[in-house]
């Protein structure tokens, strides 16, 4: 684990309550899809526990990469605020999703604020060949984002909404259905909510999939158990273990 001082060079309104931040550092480390950063929200009002935000985008060769998160609170107030200047940030923690040499289509599930840690996957395997077939799931068209990013990259998207806003109506789990025997991955990929998760681990799929799991977390580093989920071998720590799980080991 390397405190590194990250410098904000962008931050974007995705939509009311989301924000995206391009943050740089010359000296970046090694990274793989699916991991977190620990961003510290200052130490001021009781904002003491770091942010745990998922990557976006990452650019090794211009050492920048970018996050999207939610406003939820202070914390997380705070940093969407941020314009310029240095902050620190863990960079960067947990296991993320690898995909062996064999896979040649993927199909990746994300679920509102789940889907942009799953652009970072296309991002690093596209230039290998493999293609990738994308279902997102929103509650309405106005919490819809990112669909461009994916659409540009990905060999189909499909996109669900609760209310039938935009896209299909419905569970995007029912659309993943309904194409699998199309799109014939060789594994699934999925970052969402936990019904998400119960509702692919029902469709009783033959295909191995893994899941990068949300969880509220202390420390970020394996310190605290704060964010323990369970397992079939017992607890596990989302931040050390985890985020990404095979979907067969967890309980949900």
């Amino acid at each position: 684990m390397k405190e590194l001082f990250l410098n904000v060079r962008e931050n974007t309104t995705l939509i009311k309550g989301v924000t995206k931040i391009k943050l740089y550092n010359a000296n970046l480390p090694e990274f793989t899809p699916g991991q977190f950063i620990n961003l510290s929200a200052g130490s001021f009002d009781g904002l003491l526990l770091r942010r745990p935000i998922s990557v976006f985008k990452y650019d090794a060769e211009n050492k920048i990469f970018e996050i999207v998160f939610e406003v939820k609170g202070k914390g997380t107030a705070f940093l969407s605020r941020l314009k310029g200047g240095d902050l620190p940030g863990t960079v960067f923690l947990g296991n993320g999703f690898s995909l062996d040499q064999n896979v040649k289509r993927v199909a990746l599930v994300g679920g509102g604020l789940g889907c942009p840690p799953l652009y970072s996957v296309i991002e690093r395997y596209k230039g290998r060949g493999v293609k990738f077939y994308t279902y997102l799931g929103f509650s309405s068209q106005s919490k819809a984002i990112l669909l461009d990013d994916f659409g540009k990259v990905s060999e189909r998207l499909k996109v669900a909404t609760d209310d039938g806003s935009y896209g299909e109506k419905g569970y995007i789990t029912d659309v993943l259905k309904k194409d699998i025997d199309i799109i014939k991955p060789d594994v699934i990929l999925a970052c969402g909510p936990t019904p998400m998760f119960k509702a692919l681990k029902a469709l009783k799929l033959s295909i191995p999939t893994y899941i990068s799991m949300e969880a509220r977390m202390g420390c970020g580093i394996g310190a605290c158990s704060v964010c323990a989920c369970a397992t079939i071998s017992g607890n596990k720590r989302v931040c050390a273990d985890g985020p990404v799980f095979n979907i067969k080991e967890v309980i949900l």
